[in-house]
């Protein structure tokens, strides 16, 4: 009988540990001009994002890795995600973090309804498509992310969680100045054959389901906007910040970032209440 206590005790011991690995990716860009001279991008403030998140994960007991301006590239982008999936273990909790422009990117797969992928836009990735000088390699569309979600769900087994937050629009227009508007992202969709990006004004839904498995860990996507409206900047004491980012930072300074998703519906409950946003609308994506 002892024995049998001292193995369950073993057990239990093992898995409240392995619960405790917090791990987190943060890319945030501001300067798109320091590389992407001629990319067309209007510069943001996405570092403001993950200089205020950096501190709060790391208070909340979260090992954190941080990409910004000139380092967040599509390759430093791609080797910060290979290097985070070589590092989770099973039951890990990780978060994924984007703050920069988006951008809707013609399908070549044909996955897409509406024939357009999102894209996250890496400080190398030059706003129009350029036949022979750029060609879309160094947008960071959202199959290809899926990819490293989907190794990271595997490293972390049924009982890990991850949590990927996109603070970037792929509509609306990219702008920005003192006291006015900074938009995230750009109408204008990244296209090879000249195709008119429409986005789906139809949707109307903040809820949808993502597929799961027995050997996958649970994934929440947290979205600062609908594919059809613009993601706006916030001033608050004097600061540009990303609205989803700065609210997010706001609720995991009072709560544990843990398996509860709790906090992501507290993070969209006091968005809706902030007038600003009367145009935005947090979209979330549960894993089934």
């Amino acid at each position: 009988m002892k024995r049998i206590l001292f193995i369950i005790t073993i057990s239990i011991f093992t898995q409240l540990v392995t619960a405790q690995n917090k791990r987190a990716l943060l890319v945030g860009i501001s300067d798109y001009q320091c590389i992407n001279k001629y990319g067309g991008w209007n510069n943001i403030h996405g570092k403001n994002d993950v200089d205020l998140l950096s501190t709060t994960l790391k208070d909340n007991g979260v090992s954190v890795s941080c990409l910004s301006d000139k380092e967040a590239t599509k390759t430093g982008i791609t080797i910060a995600l290979t290097k985070l999936v070589s590092q989770c273990s099973a039951g890990d909790i990780v978060y994924l973090h984007f703050s920069t422009h988006g951008q809707p990117f013609e399908d070549l797969s044909g996955d897409e309804d509406d024939g357009w992928d999102e894209s996250i836009v890496p400080v190398d990735a030059p706003i129009e498509f350029t036949k022979g000088m750029y060609e879309g390699e160094n947008h960071l569309i959202d199959d290809e992310l899926n990819e490293y979600c989907t190794k990271i769900r595997k490293a972390i087994g049924s009982n890990g969680m991850l949590y990927v937050v996109i603070d970037a629009c792929h509509a609306g227009k990219a702008s920005m100045g003192i006291e006015e508007e900074v938009i995230r992202g750009t109408k204008a969709g990244f296209t090879r054959s000249g195709k008119y990006y429409r986005p789906k004004k139809l949707e109307k839904s903040n809820y949808y389901n993502i597929p799961s498995s027995l050997s996958l860990g649970k994934v929440v996507f947290i979205e600062a906007c609908r594919s059809y409206q613009v993601n706006k900047e916030i001033v608050e004491d004097g600061k540009y910040y990303g609205a989803l980012s700065y609210y997010i930072n706001h609720v995991l300074s009072s709560r544990i970032l843990s398996k509860d998703t709790q906090w992501v519906e507290a993070v969209k409950d006091i968005m809706c209440k902030d007038i600003r946003l009367s145009n935005q609308n947090v979209v979330i994506e549960y894993s089934e």
